[in-house]
C-alpha cells in the first residue's frame, strides 16, 4: 500500500519482471479487504501513506489474514514504532530509500521461507486429507483459472498467459456478464492510470483472445460491447 506513485510505478515494474502481480490502494480497508478475498503472497506497507496509529490498525488486521510477509517500508521510524511494529510480526522494516530491486529479493526470499513451511506443512497433513481443496479452481467450460497459480488451463495445457493478461482475464472473471468500460478495466487492473490508454486495453484483450479463444476473430468468452468495452461471458459453449 501507497499512495506515492513513482514507489508504485518502481516496484510494479520491478514485480512484473519477476512474474509477481501487484494490487495497490490507498485506502486500508480495501487493503484488508482485498487480503480476506484474494491469496496474498507479501504485503508491501508504507507508512507514509497513513498516519501511524492508522497503519497499526490496519497492520493488525492484515497479519492474521496473510500466510506470507509483511515488508513495512518508512521514512523516518523511532525505537517505540519500531517495537509496536515488532509486535505484530512485521517481518522487515526497510527504509524507503532502499533500492526496489533490494526490497524484491527480501521480499522473494521470505516468501521463499513461508513457503517451505507451508509445503512442508501440506505434506505432513495429505495423508490425513479426505479431500483436496480445488476452491482455488474456477472452471468455465474448457477452461480452467487457478487463482493460486495465476494461470488458465484448457485440457492440461496452460495456456501461458503473462501477469498483466491474467490480471486483466480475472477482473473480466470476477464481473460475469457485465459490460466493463475500457476506463473500469484500466483501473481495475493497472491501478493507477499511467499513460494508461484504451488503446492498452484493447492490445491486453487481443493477446488475451488468442491464447485463450478458439477462434479469436469470433470470440465466445470475451465479447466487444461497440463504442464501450467488453463483457464476459460465463456461459458460453
Amino acid at each position: 500500500m501507497t499512495n506515492k506513485l513513482e514507489l508504485f510505478t518502481s516496484l510494479n515494474e520491478v514485480a512484473n519482471q519477476a512474474g509477481w502481480f501487484v494490487n495497490n490502494t490507498v485506502q486500508a480497508n480495501i487493503a484488508i479487504r482485498t487480503a480476506a478475498e484474494q491469496r496474498i503472497k507479501a504485503i508491501v506497507w508504507d507508512l507514509d501513506s497513513l498516519d501511524f496509529k492508522a497503519s497499526l490498525e490496519a497492520l493488525k488486521q492484515l497479519r492474521p489474514r496473510i500466510k506470507g510477509p509483511i515488508i513495512v517500508l518508512y521514512s523516518e521510524i523511532n525505537s517505540s514504532m519500531a517495537d509496536q511494529l515488532s509486535e505484530l510480526f512485521i517481518d522487515d522494516l526497510v527504509a524507503n530509500k532502499t533500492n526496489l530491486a533490494d526490497v524484491m529479493r527480501i521480499i522473494k526470499q521470505r516468501v521463499w521461507v513461508y513457503d517451505q513451511i507451508t509445503t512442508n506443512f501440506d505434506e505432513d497433513n495429505d495423508e490425513s486429507s479426505q479431500s483436496k481443496d480445488i476452491s482455488h479452481l474456477v472452471k468455465f467450460h474448457d477452461l480452467i483459472v487457478d487463482t493460486h497459480h495465476y494461470s488458465v488451463s484448457r485440457n492440461g495445457e496452460d495456456l501461458g498467459l503473462t501477469p498483466k493478461e491474467f490480471k486483466l482475464f480475472q477482473y473480466l472473471v470476477n464481473h460475469p456478464n457485465q459490460v466493463l468500460s475500457r476506463d473500469q478495466l484500466l483501473e481495475g487492473v493497472w491501478g493507477y492510470d499511467i499513460m494508461g490508454t484504451s488503446r492498452m486495453v484493447d492490445i491486453h484483450i487481443s493477446h488475451i483472445r488468442d491464447k485463450i479463444e478458439t477462434d479469436p476473430q469470433n470470440p465466445k468468452w470475451i465479447k466487444t460491447a461497440r463504442g464501450f468495452g467488453y463483457i464476459f461471458t460465463d456461459n458460453a459453449t
